[in-house]
């Protein structure tokens, strides 16, 4: 299982498939622990069999001055821990062409960054993960999925986000390496992840999560706003999904070094 949502992967929301419950399913979440609320997300949110969305992506320094960038991002699954995903840069012209690609094969990562200026296609070695993603609020880490099982779970109480009840779980990694904890808050009449609050680790509190303006395509549930604040540095990057399409029957060829190099 992969606990990409809680770790604000722009990937999760493009596979986003968080179904409305129903009123039996809401009140057998109250029996549940705080592993199964976050791994009944993490469920919800993998319906889809593949996607595509268009994305814009903000940039807002700590003066407020503001960047916009233009993405396309196709997502596939390949069984339960499997899945490819690629992201072009479509403008403006100092990032036009650049991609990203990304294989998750058996709970494992493997990503790959394509530079047109450099002409060549560099692999993200695991040092680098915590490097920030083309000057975001994310991180390489952020942009891949990470085992449920990886983290253990505490449940802080509830806490209504922006007027919807949520359930407040603290994540501790058993291994520290980015992040030494996160607390995030999940809607409890749909388990879709609400906010996230991240620590590095030495333990302070580094940035916040959103994930708002839920929408309803193809019958799914679907957080189509990403802001990412850094307190630390009080800088932000905002990411607003459109035109999202679930399961077109996307072909395998688009997930190669060969497409990076090529564009979409």
């Amino acid at each position: 299982m992969k606990l990409s949502v809680v770790t604000a992967s722009v990937w999760a929301l493009l596979a986003a498939g968080a179904l409305v419950l129903t009123g039996q399913a809401t009140a057998l979440s109250a029996e549940m622990s705080a592993y199964d609320i976050v791994k009944k997300s993490e469920e919800l949110t993998d319906q889809a069999n593949d996607s595509t969305a268009e994305m814009t992506m903000i940039l807002v320094n700590d003066k407020g001055q503001k960047r916009e960038r233009k993405l396309s991002a196709f997502v596939k699954k390949y069984g339960e821990d499997s899945s490819k995903s690629i992201l072009f840069f479509d403008s403006p012209a100092d990032v036009k062409g650049t991609s990203f690609l990304v294989w998750t094969e058996n709970k494992e990562d493997k990503q790959w960054l394509y530079l047109p200026a450099l002409q060549r296609v560099r692999q993200i070695s695991a040092s680098g993960k915590g490097e920030s993603f083309m000057g975001t609020e994310l991180t390489f880490f952020d942009m891949g999925s990470h085992d449920v099982d990886d983290y253990t779970f505490t449940m802080l109480g509830e806490e209504p986000i922006d007027g919807e009840d949520c359930y407040k779980i603290e994540a501790l990694p058993k291994e520290v390496e980015f992040y030494s904890k996160i607390v995030f808050w999940i809607r409890k009449g749909n388990f879709i992840p609400a906010r996230a609050d991240f620590y590095d680790p030495k333990g302070r509190y580094e940035k916040r999560g959103t994930f708002t303006k839920v929408k309803d395509i193809q019958g799914i549930n679907t957080p189509t706003h990403i802001e990412m604040h850094n307190v630390q540095n009080n800088r932000t990057t905002i990411i607003e999904l459109g035109n999202v399409v679930y399961d077109s029957g996307l072909k395998d060829d688009i997930f190669t070094e060969r497409y990076m190099k090529r564009g979409k």
